[in-house]
């Protein structure tokens, strides 16, 4: 008799055999994506050819991933470093490029179409083709052999770049003119947001008119620390009741919003800068650096610091090299940071010379202002064509005024305004920031960042024989004065500028205290850097201070004060709502939390947090409150209205101070009560609506890091593999250690010129874009914990040696 087995024994057998070919699929997949990404690692070690090398080179790498090129000729290093940038880099290099031109549309598809529309109204690819042709020819020559290095790295890879296999996408050879459209992307990084802050600034006083204007944004108050001393006479007194009064002004606010074409924020994302807050301050994108002269060190040498303030990404945008070129005594190294997509050194120390950078907020641009009756024979015309992934492409027509393109309109009444900026000239870019490798005093650095072509920088510069000095890096053009260019529109009729004489450039060199600082604040008095919105100099001040407080210095004394955590400016935010609450007799919690409070920002303070938000919220409703006569019912949405900038620090500190009845919006009592108002809304934010303890909300549970891969943002499954781990961590925007989740210390460089083997160098996100690589988010754990690690490269473990072709 033959035994039939029961129908649940058969689907049970079913299921198992089902189950295992499913895990037997889901192994296959992984191994083959396993493979495939392998397939795309860097070569680490063994020999390669190079086209156009002109004599040995050999390619090393510590355990950070440090690269140690060393060579006999310049551009035989420019070649090795194009060949590791693209081996660990290239897709991030061709993200920069492609963002630069308006060219994301093609490896993205239509979700990057309006961000690419507003960048190719620039024609930067276009301006930047003409450019290449006028440089000289070292300048051609040094891209040129960077591109031919870039190009043979990837072709070298067995397989395309994992990122490319993902998008279903092909990598495109890199082309000379591509370095120049990533020195553009810095630009658009370091200056785009100060330009969407110049228009906002002058519709602002337009609608306000001058007196009201410069009372909600004076340009300077008692936190400004500029490097000569200087400071502004008073502008923007508080109005009086007659001409601005809250009490009367609200019933006659305007009801319609104003309704302007953007110049960014079309919602793509690539975490490569920082996006505008929601309601709150208006971010910075900036940097600190400080330096220390010889009679400040122990050793007679200069001492430099710096640490550049950018989103923060995986991996890092800079990438960690070592450049020797020749051997012996009469060999040269520059040791430091490059940028993936140029090759040159962009900060660090040649054994005779160091050099760092933090953005400078000078007048780079100009709005103007076209009249509605503009002849048609003054505009002219451009007719750009855009890929699109999956899509036909799209052609977009450009207007240009005098060159100046046209990207601005309101919607409602078709007023037009033309952007003229710097970036838009082709002689705004060069290289000359390379001879940096090789210069050998402060004089010589000077001359150099003076003529370089790259976003304007503070530039501090220390040499081995004690030397400090700070300028302006890249070009200027004469400014047509503080009166006539801050926040205003400009005529059609209104000149471009000329460029300024090298004679002109601002110098402070060897100052008698023996130290300088720049924190993206205000540096010199006159006109000839313009504003184009510096920040509060609370940062700088406090730097300043922190190098006055010793005789001498030293590396490790430098590297302390990036990490300074103390919040001096908020401080006094906490003295005056400790006032307040003293007045009221109420929450008795907090009053004892801020007697408390040890004074930093560090990740486990509850009262550093409160009292931020209880500042930004204060803020916030008083710019709402004193804006919305002029700007309309968008100031009441976070994310519509126009932010307010750092200095409405001065206005709002002045009325909480003097209290006029005037200026209080009118659904409070009182400014106690406004202020009491701001803090019941903190608590509840912070208390998630009074269901998590008040104490428990630590500054470090809101400002965790959150470093992340572009793709991960994409694709939320991938952050598991490519993302930094978050953890909570200190620091904030208005004190030296600048952190927030996604924002912040992009690098932490401190060396004596003639010193590098003390000098220290971290940065976060790591080496490479590789996720198989030894050196995916090498160094980030110790730049995550605050530890040095040298500047030089330890022990190579891994060799390269590159041949002739």
């Amino acid at each position: 008799m033959t035994n039939t087995p029961s129908p649940k024994k058969s689907g049970l057998r079913l299921l198992r055999r089902s189950l295992a070919a499913l895990l037997l699929i889901l192994l296959l997949l992984i191994a083959l994506a396993w493979t495939l990404l392998r397939a795309s690692l860097p070569q680490l070690n063994g020999k390669i050819t190079l086209p156009g090398l002109q004599a040995p080179l050999s390619i090393g790498r510590d355990a950070l991933g440090t690269a140690v090129l060393q060579g006999e000729h310049r551009l035989d290093l420019a070649r090795g470093l194009g060949f590791v940038h693209a081996q660990e880099r290239f897709f991030e290099m061709d993200l920069t490029r492609r963002s630069a031109a308006g060219e994301l549309s093609a490896l993205f598809g239509a979700k990057a179409l309006e961000r690419d529309k507003q960048r190719r109204m620039h024609r930067m690819r276009v301006r930047l083709s003409e450019r290449f042709q006028q440089l000289s020819a070292a300048d051609q020559a040094l891209l040129t052999a960077y591109a031919s290095g870039v190009n043979a790295g990837l072709a070298a890879q067995t397989l395309r770049p994992w990122q490319y296999l993902l998008l279903q996408a092909q990598p495109q050879a890199w082309t000379e003119v591509d370095s120049l459209l990533v020195v553009a992307e810095m630009f658009w990084m370091l200056q785009g947001s100060g330009i969407d802050a110049g228009f906002e600034r002058a519709r602002l006083r337009e609608l306000s008119g001058d007196a009201l204007f410069d009372w909600l944004n004076p340009r300077g108050g008692h936190w400004d620390a500029a490097l000569d001393g200087s400071k502004l006479p008073p502008h923007g007194a508080m109005p009086t009741a007659e001409a601005f009064d809250l009490r009367k002004q609200a019933a006659a606010a305007p009801k319609q919003a104003l309704s302007f074409k953007p110049e960014s924020g079309s919602g793509f994302e690539l975490g490569m800068g920082v996006s505008m807050a929601s309601g709150g301050e208006a971010p910075v994108i900036g940097s600190n650096n400080w330096a220390v002269s010889g009679q400040r060190s122990a050793h007679g040498g200069a001492l430099l610091a710096d640490d550049m303030h950018l989103g923060l990404s995986v991996p890092s945008i800079w990438y960690r090299a070592q450049l020797q070129l020749g051997q012996g005594g009469a060999s040269q190294r520059g040791a430091g940071l490059t940028l993936p997509g140029m090759p040159s050194l962009v900060v660090g120390s040649n054994g005779r010379l160091a050099w760092g950078f933090t953005n400078a907020y000078g007048q780079w641009f100009d709005w103007i202002k076209l009249p509605a009756n503009l002849p048609p024979e003054q505009i002219q015309r451009y007719q750009e064509t855009i890929a699109i992934k999956g899509e036909a492409a799209q052609t977009l027509e450009v207007r240009e005024f005098k060159g100046a393109p046209i990207v601005r309109e309101d919607k409602a009444s078709g007023q037009a305004y033309a952007l003229r900026w710097i970036a838009q000239r082709g002689e705004a870019f060069n290289l000359e920031l390379d001879g940096m490798l090789q210069a050998g005093s402060v004089e010589e650095g000077l001359r150099i960042a003076q003529t370089s072509g790259l976003p304007h920088q503070n530039i501090l510069l220390a040499d081995s024989r004690g030397a400090i000095a700070w300028t302006i890096a890249g070009r200027l053009w004469r400014q047509a004065g503080v009166a006539q260019s801050y926040a205003r529109f400009q005529a059609p009729d209104s000149a471009a500028p000329d460029w300024m004489p090298r004679a002109d450039y601002p110098v402070v060199k060897n100052p008698s205290q023996g130290q300088l600082w720049t924190a993206n604040n205000r540096q010199i008095g006159g006109e000839s850097l313009g504003d184009g919105g510096f920040d509060l100099g609370a940062r700088a001040r406090q730097i300043r201070d922190r190098l006055s407080e010793r005789a001498q210095h030293d590396e490790q004394s430098l590297a302390a004060i990036q990490l300074d955590n103390e919040a001096r400016f908020m401080q006094s935010w906490a003295q005056r709502l400790g006032k307040v609450l003293t007045r009221s007799q109420r929450h008795d919690e907090v009053a004892a939390m801020l007697q408390a409070w040890n004074g930093r920002a560090d990740a486990d303070q509850v009262a550093y947090r409160l009292v931020r938000a209880v500042r930004l919220k204060t803020l916030d409703r008083l710019w709402a409150a004193w804006t919305l006569p002029f700007l309309g019912e968008q100031q009441l949405d976070e994310k519509r209205r126009t932010p307010w900038r750092a200095q409405f620090e001065y206005s709002a500190s002045a009325a909480l101070d003097q209290a006029p009845a005037h200026l209080l919006p009118p659904a409070y009592a009182s400014w106690d009560a406004l202020l009491l108002s701001q803090l019941d809304l903190a608590i509840n934010e912070l208390t998630l609506g009074a269901t998590q303890p008040l104490g428990q909300a630590t500054w470090g549970r809101h400002n965790a890091s959150k470093i992340q891969h572009v793709l991960s943002k994409a694709i939320p499954a991938l952050s598991m593999f490519l993302d930094m781990p978050s953890q909570p961590q200190g620091g904030d925007s208005n004190l030296p250690h600048v952190a927030q989740p996604a924002f912040g210390q992009s690098q932490r460089l401190v060396v004596a010129p003639g010193r590098e083997a003390q000098g220290l160098l971290s940065m976060p996100g790591g080496q490479s874009g590789h996720p198989l690589s030894p050196y995916y988010g090498a160094g980030h754990a110790a730049w995550a914990a605050g530890e040095a690690t040298p500047l030089l490269a330890g022990k190579l473990t891994q060799w390269l040696e590159a041949r002739p072709q």
